[in-house]
């Protein structure tokens, strides 16, 4: 597992920093800032769309290929910017990175939660997101200081190589890539194919609601923050530490995570993620000075650095084995989603009604789905204790007996 987050690893680096290059490349270019809008949006977009058939296209064949693939459509699509410097470049790269990157995302999602079986589940994903963190952390600083040093079109062959470097280690190591999946169980005749039917289990409905706005929550930050700090009169190098105080406790928790999680169950981790980003979202527009807005940043990094390794942990044990690569394709549509529109819509939002409406909008929609899946989660605990006193051999399916 250690040797797939290290590609992983470069992979991420190289999407992160791709998203500081591209967006400086074109301001470089000229390009309006509509356009600079659509260059971002666009690495969403497609993966909004292709997320579960590609889950479905690795559930039917394994996890190699696609992360091969993956590895590889991301070194053509960093490299065309070097190659041809103008905004169709700049165009082509972001729809293939998004694209190169979710398909190499799902199978190594998928990988770590079948090696080591459901005891290693929580651990893989674990050190998953830990890698996510340092890679996230890398990639903006390395493109940053690249462009300072050798230019706007060299720092696209700088990123090249990490994908590079993951894709050959791929083709190297095959031995990391034998994974059991000839062990899953083929779906049967009858079974259902319409991606809708996941939503079919309460436990499922009630994931996806927290993933999209977990996710909502993790994006609007990164949007606001300049934002908000700009009107505030925050230096950028100021806004960049508020950002950075959040990769850093999204770093610390997901390395305590693994010792957490042996003392707290799933849904108790998410549900505190999710009030956790309520307090903030709701502090936040009482403060402007640098260091509040750093420790809420912070603060709000702590929570949100927890729920996406324990949503991939109960997405693997309530998916149907068969389509666990379809459950988290929807995942990935319902991140991408909110990366693509959210920025539009809540910026639109917020000239109408000011920066401040759209934190306290944001705490309570995060809020009101905290709410809503503690009472459900609720709820279904109170039908299988009754259960369990009608029959004592009955058990519950959901693993929240912790």
């Amino acid at each position: 597992m250690r040797a797939l987050v290290a590609c992983s690893i470069c992979n991420h680096t190289a999407l992160a920093g791709s998203r500081v290059a591209v967006s400086l490349a074109a301001i470089e270019i000229g390009a309006s800032p509509f356009a600079i809008g659509l260059l971002l949006s666009f690495y969403g977009l497609l993966p909004m769309f292709l997320s579960v058939p590609c889950g479905r296209w690795i559930d039917r064949i394994g996890m190699r290929t696609p992360m091969l693939a993956g590895s590889g459509l991301l070194v053509f699509g960093i490299v065309v910017p070097f190659l041809a410097w103008d905004i169709g470049a700049l165009y082509l790269a972001s729809v293939t990175i998004g694209v190169a990157f979710m398909a190499f995302q799902l199978a190594i999602q998928k990988a770590a939660g079948v090696i080591g079986g459901e005891p290693a589940r929580t651990a893989n994903f674990s050190l998953l997101a830990l890698g996510f963190s340092v890679s996230g952390f890398i990639g903006p600083a390395l493109s940053g200081v690249a462009i300072d040093l050798a230019g706007h079109r060299a720092v696209f062959g700088l990123l090249a190589l990490a994908p590079l470097a993951a894709w050959v280690a791929l083709r190297r190591y095959p031995f990391a890539l034998h994974l059991p999946h000839e062990a899953v169980p083929e779906p049967g005749p009858d079974a259902p194919t319409r991606v809708l039917d996941l939503l079919g289990t309460a436990e499922l409905r009630r994931l996806y609601l927290s993933v999209a706005l977990l996710s909502s929550a993790w994006d609007v930050h990164q949007f606001l923050v300049p934002l908000y700090g700009a009107g505030a009169g925050l230096s950028a190098s100021q806004i960049g530490l508020v950002l950075s105080a959040f990769a850093l406790a999204t770093f610390v928790v997901r390395l305590a995570l693994p010792a957490i999680s042996r003392r707290v169950a799933e849904w108790p981790l998410i549900l505190a993620a999710m009030g956790m980003a309520t307090v903030v979202y709701l502090l936040y527009p009482f403060f402007a000075a640098p260091l509040p807005m750093t420790a809420l940043s912070f603060a709000l990094g702590l929570g949100l650095g927890v729920s996406q390794p324990m949503v991939m942990v109960v997405l693997h044990r309530v998916s149907p084995p068969e389509r666990i690569g379809e459950a988290a394709g929807l995942r990935l549509t319902m991140v991408n989603g909110t990366q693509t529109f959210l920025p539009v819509s809540f910026g639109a939002f917020g000239s109408a009604f000011g920066v401040a409406s759209i934190f306290w909008g944001m705490a309570a929609l995060v809020g009101g789905g905290a709410w809503y899946a503690g009472r459900d989660l609720r709820a279904q605990r109170r039908r299988e204790r009754g259960a369990l006193r009608r029959d004592p051999s009955e058990r519950g399916d959901d693993g929240e007996s912790r």
